[in-house]
């Protein structure tokens, strides 16, 4: 079994995020964390510098996976939701529909989660920031059940279509300081050493997400 927060920013690649990623990991062994994903906005890490800090990861026994955040929008530029992608080895750096991006990703092997689909939005211009009540028709592989911006009326409702389509939840702190980190977490099953296992699990279901109980927002 490995605890690994699925759902994290660094100021290296994302611009609202202040997290050093010599930080990580740090922080991330401080939190109990077996492993952390980096999931800057609309990009991956190149590979030469991410293994760099992947190895030095791997000298302090903590996994870290290389995956990115997206952002989509349907054809009137109006948001359609956020979506962590793992697998896919290029940077997401275009405009997507929702529908055309989870086609993407799955084509070349990889897999989508939907990041805090309940998330309330706080600019008063849409009632989520996030998909929303469209999860139900989006072929996603799993989505982000706990979340720090999403409290228990928001996740009865992820759980009603995680029952509904058969995928399982996720836990992300989506932390853009340090101190966030591990704020929700998701429990592997298996002893997952590799971006290829991880996807490999959250395909099979054989995942759950979770969070510190001081988290938690009513």
């Amino acid at each position: 079994m490995k605890k690994l927060d699925l759902h994290v920013h660094t100021r290296r690649y994302s611009d609202c995020a202040f997290i050093k990623p010599e930080d990580l990991i740090t922080r991330a062994i401080e939190e109990g964390l077996d492993g952390l994903a980096i999931t800057e906005h609309g990009m991956r890490w190149p590979e030469r510098e991410f293994n760099a800090l992947r190895s030095q990861a791997e000298a302090r026994g903590l996994l870290l996976i290389n995956g990115q955040e997206i952002y989509t929008t349907d054809e009137l530029g109006r948001m359609e939701g956020e979506f962590l992608v793992f697998g896919f080895t290029r940077s997401l750096t275009g405009t997507y529909k929702a529908v055309d991006l989870i086609d993407i990703v799955h084509r070349e092997g990889g897999v989508v989660i939907a990041a805090h689909p309940y998330k309330l939005s706080r600019n008063g211009k849409m009632h989520y920031y996030g998909v929303g009540d469209r999860l139900e028709y989006l072929k996603v592989d799993a989505v982000e059940l706990f979340h720090p911006d999403q409290n228990e009326r928001a996740r009865s409702k992820v759980q009603r279509v995680m029952k509904k389509r058969g995928i399982p939840g996720t836990g992300g702190s989506d932390a853009h300081v340090a101190s966030a980190i591990g704020a929700c977490f998701t429990i592997f099953e298996s002893d997952i050493n590799t971006e290829e296992e991880l996807i490999e699990e959250i395909r099979a279901g054989r995942i759950r997400g979770t969070h510190r109980p001081a988290e938690e927002k009513k």
